[in-house]
This record gives C-alpha cells, structure tokens and sequence, in this order.
C-alpha cells in the first residue's frame, strides 16, 4: 500500500514539474522589442523649420515654438487585450526625435490610441508634486513653460510664432495659441499595423500644422490662450486628430 501512495506522489509530482516547465519554456519563447514614437513635423507637406515662412489658408506664418505632450498610450496588438503604458508622457518637440515607450511583446499591433494634453488628475496636481518631478521628467519645469504655474495646470499645446495679419510682407502681431484645462484633452485614435520585431521599433507619425490649422484664419484669430479665447481653442483641439498621421 505504502509502494502504491509512494506511486501516485511520485506521479503527480512529475506532472507539476512538466507544467512549470512548460510555463517557462513559454516564457523564455516570449520575446520582446524595443517601440518608440517619433512625431516629424510639417507644414502642407513641406519641411518644418523655424526659419522658414509659410502660408496657411492665405496669410503667412513662421512658427518659433510647437511643443505639445502625448500621453494615456494604448496599443492594440493582434492577440489579445490592449496594453496600456500607464503613466508614460512624451513632450514632443521639432527636435524630440524618436522618443522611447515601452517593451512589447513581438508581433503585429493593430492600432494605437493617445491622447493629446495631461490627464485630469496629474493636472491638477499640488505645488510640491509638481515641483518635486526630476528634471528629466517632461511633466517638470520647462523651457519654453509648459505650465501655467501650479495651480492652474499645463499647456497642453504651444504654438508660438508671427503672423502677417495684413499681408504687406511684415510679420505684424505674435501667434500664440496655448491649448491647456481639462476640456482641451483631445484623445486620437490610428491604425498603424505595426509588425514588433526583437529589437528597436518605431511608430513613425506626422505632424501637420497646416493641418492643425484647417479652416481657421490667422490673419484674424492668430492668439488664444484657452480661458480668453474658449472658442478658437476648441477648433484648434478638434483639429488634432487630423493634424497626426501615421507616417509609413
């Protein structure tokens, strides 16, 4: 009887250790890759750069400032649920380059979702959080500010530059839009159909300030800083989604 008890331990014991196995060798067979977003910027497709004027719907524009931050990052791979990157945040700038995300799984992804501006809750953050943060934190203190002063949050978006409002050749009056409060919290949405190798990967997106400026007139509406000027922010917010592309 003993022999026989001695028997089915023996049995079962082995069993458990097949299946941890079998765990591990799942997990050593999982590889992983490097993803990383990169935003190149533009305007009407052409090169962006600060020196360059352009011309958006008609009046002419150079842009010295065009900073935003991207955060709440979610990829959807092929297999299985979403994968959220809680708590990561990019400052995109022209100059950002490719900036690191997080590691994956490798495999196909189907689509990203972000959204553009600051969760509600790291906005209305207190004074000593906020200057707390270490400097390499983009949610710090930065030149050019991103942040109104503690208790009124951050710039979601900032565009700065001159505008030539009558059209004499002279840049005449400063553009400035400052998208910032929670109701500026613009979510957007691709289809990337992104292959993860082992390695460094990159989501490659274009930023279109012509775009971000569709239908709007900047020899007119040229300034807002969100609370004085609510309207003009919104169309600018509402214009996001199409100002990003994925670029291939």
């Amino acid at each position: 009887m003993k022999d026989f008890k001695f028997f089915f331990l023996f049995a079962a014991m082995a069993v458990l250790g097949f299946t941890a196995c079998d765990d591990d060798d799942t997990k050593m067979d999982a590889e992983e890759g490097a993803l990383s977003m990169m935003f190149e910027y533009a305007v009407d497709g052409e090169s962006f750069d600060t020196s360059t004027v352009y011309e958006i719907n008609g009046t002419a524009v150079k842009f010295s400032i065009a900073n935003f931050y991207v955060g709440g990052i979610e990829l959807m791979p092929e297999e299985g649920g979403p994968i959220a990157v809680d708590g990561k945040y990019l400052l995109v700038t022209p100059s950002s380059g490719m900036q690191e995300v997080t590691n994956v799984n490798t495999g196909h992804y189907h689509m990203a979702k972000f959204f553009v501006g600051v969760d509600p809750e790291t906005n209305s953050q207190t004074e000593d959080d906020f200057t707390s943060r270490d400097a390499d934190d983009p949610l710090s203190i930065q030149f050019p500010a991103m942040h109104w002063n503690w208790n009124s949050g951050y710039r979601f978006m900032r565009i700065d530059g001159k505008v030539d409002t009558d059209g004499d050749g002279q840049m005449d009056e400063s553009l400035a839009f400052h998208l910032g409060t929670d109701p500026m919290l613009q979510e957007v949405q691709y289809t990337v159909h992104k292959d993860v190798e082992k390695g460094e990967n990159m989501l490659h997106f274009e930023f279109d300030l012509a775009r971000l400026f569709e239908g709007i007139d900047l020899s007119v509406d040229y300034t807002t800083h969100t609370n004085n000027n609510v309207p003009l922010a919104e169309r600018v917010r509402n214009n996001i989604p199409t100002a990003i592309a994925v670029k291939h």
